[in-house]
């Protein structure tokens, strides 16, 4: 840990009982429930860091909400707004955005004794979807994590849908995951085009569909340490600038056994032993519900107003949204229809 001027983690901005509570709400598998009370004797190691990173992706869904649905239109990443409103929304169900879940996650994550630190990523633009085009600026975050036994990982728990499914090693040897279905990912440490420099390197993330099918990238990130203050500018940009202002976006990740709609099958329960298992995703994108479980997205819900998609958030998501939530989308032109549209 001789790159941490401290040898000490540093201090979360979560209480232990906050961080308790956290580790209550995600479902933990039977092998972890005996660190619940006490959260720093959990293991430093690559399994746990990712039983955590599933067990955070399968619990609070990546969802832009608050850039619909709120008086403001802007996004609060305080650490202790985004707690309220994860860990003690009045109905639950909520998450978070890029810099909403990273941030959260980091500072659960330094309150079990991580060594952790966060920094930008720049994505690249998309035509159809497809990352095709050049590196932006920083609109996007991630946390690196140091384990005592030398490796670092790449931590990216709210990349959305396009998101990896484990934390991926940093490593020279470009380390292959298998993501969902079909799909691999991977870091590679290698220059960008735009890069004048041959130093210093990035870490490109970077995925193909099959095994037979050329690798593509969709963001490149440096090791540099970013701290709140930076985020706090970024996401101003992120949430008003970008496909979040034109976009409706809600996706959760599914364990296996978990069913599609969730208020339909309020008995089920996540009570793996040892691992926890990502099979799939649900998505809400503008006034559609798409579902992939490991082989081709397909759409299974189309409506066209707001009561509908309500109801969709509800079914899909478990996301009930308050009444003056619901009414701060009116007048706004991501704004469906009101009325029945059936």
């Amino acid at each position: 840990m001789d790159i941490f001027r401290d040898p000490a983690p540093e201090k979360s901005a979560y209480s232990f009982q906050q961080v308790a509570a956290w580790l209550r709400r995600i479902s933990l598998p039977r092998l972890y429930a005996h660190y619940i009370d006490a959260p720093h004797t959990i293991p430093k190691t690559a399994e746990s860091l990712r039983t955590l990173f599933r067990c955070q992706i399968t619990t609070f869904p990546y969802e832009n909400l608050a850039v619909h649905y709120s008086r403001s239109h802007q996004v609060n990443i305080k650490p202790d707004v985004l707690y309220t409103k994860i860990m003690d929304h009045p109905h639950n169900g909520r998450g978070g955005y890029c810099m909403e879940l990273s941030i959260f996650f980091h500072h659960m994550l330094r309150g079990l004794g991580f060594h952790v630190y966060m920094t930008g990523v720049r994505n690249r633009t998309r035509t159809d979807g497809v990352p095709q085009g050049e590196y932006q600026g920083w609109t996007h975050i991630n946390n690196i994590v140091h384990l005592p036994c030398g490796s670092k990982f790449s931590v990216d728990v709210a990349f959305g849908g396009d998101g990896p499914t484990s934390p991926l090693p940093m490593d020279e040897a470009g380390s292959v995951i298998q993501n969902l279905g079909a799909q691999e990912v991977r870091l590679i440490h290698s220059n960008i085009p735009q890069q004048r420099l041959r130093e210093p390197k990035l870490w490109v993330y970077q995925y193909r569909n099959s095994a037979k099918e050329e690798w593509n990238s969709f963001y490149s990130f440096a090791e540099i340490e970013f701290f709140q203050q930076d985020f706090e500018v970024q996401n101003w940009w992120t949430s008003a600038k970008t496909l979040h202002r034109w976009t409706v976006l809600v996706v959760r990740f599914l364990r296996k056994g978990e069913p599609i709609k969730l208020c339909q099958d309020k008995d089920w329960k996540r009570d793996e032993e040892h691992d926890v298992n990502v099979v799939g995703k649900v998505m809400l994108v503008n006034n559609l519900i798409k579902v992939n479980t490991g082989g081709k997205t397909q759409v299974v819900h189309q409506f066209k107003s707001e009561e509908d998609r309500l109801q969709a958030l509800w079914e899909y998501f478990g996301i009930n949204l308050t009444q003056e939530e619901i009414q701060s989308i009116d007048g706004w032109n991501m704004a469906l229809e009101v009325g029945d549209d059936k």
